[in-house]
């Protein structure tokens, strides 16, 4: 334990072996459906999360990967939330356009139990077997200041203080957003259990999936009923006030209001959802891991984020002076009119001029720093080309009949064409992205594979490639194999859809003399 009361604990290996079946009917049944559950719910989609914590949940003590040493025969409450893929849109989300995300397979299941003492005690397990569990601990004097909970910016330097547990930020951040947005008040302490099946910093948003996952969970602890919008916007303000990253609304609305097989469609002014869109039969999407590690907190995202920033501060003064109205959003313009006066924009510019001419860029999320360079042209035409390729992209992925197969190969151009704006405009893709990216054109849309790109904020994270699922099982394993030689060793690969977390909804787990009954709430 250390001066700020942190501690973190490496606890044994969990070695998984193969899910087990709970067993139904009369007093074996360990889990069951509550009676009240109504007829109108939607059916129960089996996610390996859901299948490992009820294994683990019903262990008998004294079992490694068990849980009764960590959660009490009390009532707790349980929401998953799905790893998701950034199909187009990605970094111009906080630029006021539209993207397109797919829920993936994998996700992350999120536990809730209070507890007597005053203690957040928070524990991550990765589905992984390879992977060694961790928790923190903390007080909740710790979040507290005169009886009130401390500012965002003091829980940040909580977390930038203790590097060991700055991973356990999402969640206690979580509730400490839930403490100053929401009015929760906290009595006593919690225990919290992540239990995932998304690796870290691939560009899944696998952060945004534990914040969604928290305050689902806590949602429906506490009875507060909150929408999807709302969830969205409290983890975005986990994201940018207490874990201190620049990100968009895109990823939490994309995990909360996603849908199984479909393609979530959203306007990002702040965040809407616009409608959804039926992956194509026949067609899917897979995410190949890139083995590079990806941050949104990282300087490259950051940067292209505050030159974006800077342009439509440049653009509105220039706006100003020929009579017309402030951009909002830079996607506001499209391609043609920013062709006619990006002239003004410069290629790069230093902070320290910036700052001399114009005094702030507009944007709360991010800093400029004097002393660096920032490009500018670049990525405010990524951002306004983008919006527009991801309405192409839309329009050809619901094409139908004979024109349905030259509809995939034009949706595949526009990935195509997403990747290299992330490239050159922006600068945020890498040599081994570029490799995987690459390999899938090699192949074509003849072979079944119609384009791939990197995702989310780049610089490293996940690939993703659109294809026939017959093309995809094909010919995914010997890209996988490729490269594997050039990293040396393995990639992950990410495949299905799953629900999102207010599709699938949370659970409340009630300890009886046959067993744990879960209910839907």
């Amino acid at each position: 334990m250390n001066s700020s009361g942190w501690s973190k604990i490496e606890l044994p290996a969990c070695i998984l072996s193969k899910p087990l079946a709970p067993r139904y009917g009369g007093e074996q049944r360990v889990m069951k459906s509550s009676p009240n559950q109504s007829r109108s719910e939607s059916p129960r989609v089996a996610c390996a999360e859901w299948t490992a914590f009820e294994k683990r949940l019903t262990c008998p003590a004294g079992t490694p990967e068990g849980l009764s040493d960590y959660f009490a025969k009390r009532p707790l409450w349980v929401a998953r939330a799905p790893a998701r893929l950034d199909v187009m849109g990605g970094i111009a989300d906080y630029s006021g356009a539209h993207v397109c995300e797919a829920t993936l397979g994998p996700g992350i299941v999120v536990a809730v139990q209070p507890c007597r003492e005053r203690v957040l005690r928070i524990r991550s397990v990765a589905l992984d077997p390879a992977s060694f569990p961790v928790e923190a601990r903390l007080p909740l004097s710790q979040l507290e200041c005169r009886g009130r909970p401390i500012s965002y910016a003091a829980a940040r330097a909580i977390f930038r203080d203790n590097p060991l547990a700055a991973w356990s930020a999402y969640v206690a951040g979580s509730l400490l957003t839930l403490q100053h947005e929401q009015a929760v008040h906290l009595q006593r302490g919690w225990r919290i259990l992540l239990l995932s099946a998304v690796p870290m910093n691939v560009g899944l948003a696998s952060s945004a999936a534990v914040e969604i996952a928290t305050l689902c969970a806590f949602n429906a602890a506490f009875g507060l009923g909150l929408d999807a919008t709302r969830i969205a916007q409290l983890g975005q303000m986990v994201e940018n006030r207490v874990v201190g990253a620049p990100c968009g609304i895109m990823d939490q609305i994309a995990i909360a209001s996603g849908q199984r097989g479909k393609l979530l469609h959203l306007l990002c002014r702040p965040g809407s959802v616009e409608g959804t869109i039926a992956i194509p039969r026949g067609t899917g999407f897979v995410g190949i891991n890139s083995l590079v590690r990806h941050s949104v907190a990282a300087a490259p995202y950051g940067d292209v984020r505050i030159g974006t920033f800077m342009g439509r501060r440049i653009l509105n003064a220039w706006r100003t002076r020929q009579g017309a109205p402030p951009l909002t959003y830079l996607t506001e313009l499209t391609g043609a009119e920013l062709a006619a006066c990006e002239r003004i924009l410069p290629e790069t510019l230093s902070g320290q001029e910036f700052l001399a001419r114009y005094r702030d860029h507009g944007d709360s999320a991010t800093t400029i720093r004097p002393a660096s360079v920032y490009r500018i042209r670049g990525p405010v035409r990524h951002a306004v080309l983008e919006n527009e390729r991801v309405l192409r992209f839309m329009a050809a992925l619901q094409a139908t009949g004979p024109d349905a197969p030259d509809g995939w190969r034009r949706a595949g151009e526009e990935l195509a064409a997403a990747h290299a704006s992330y490239r050159d405009e922006c600068r945020l893709s890498v040599p081994e992205v570029d490799a995987l990216v690459e390999a899938v054109g090699c192949y074509g849309a003849k072979k079944g594979l119609f384009g791939a790109k990197i995702t989310g904020g780049g610089a490293g994270g996940t690939v993703a490639i659109f294809g026939r699922v017959d093309a995809l099982k094909k010919y995914v394993p010997q890209l996988v194999r490729d490269h594997a030689q050039r990293m040396g060793r393995t990639p992950d690969v990410f495949w299905g859809t799953s629900p999102g977390a207010f599709e699938g909804g949370a659970r409340r787990y009630i300890r009886r003399a046959g067993g744990w009954v879960c209910q839907r709430v």
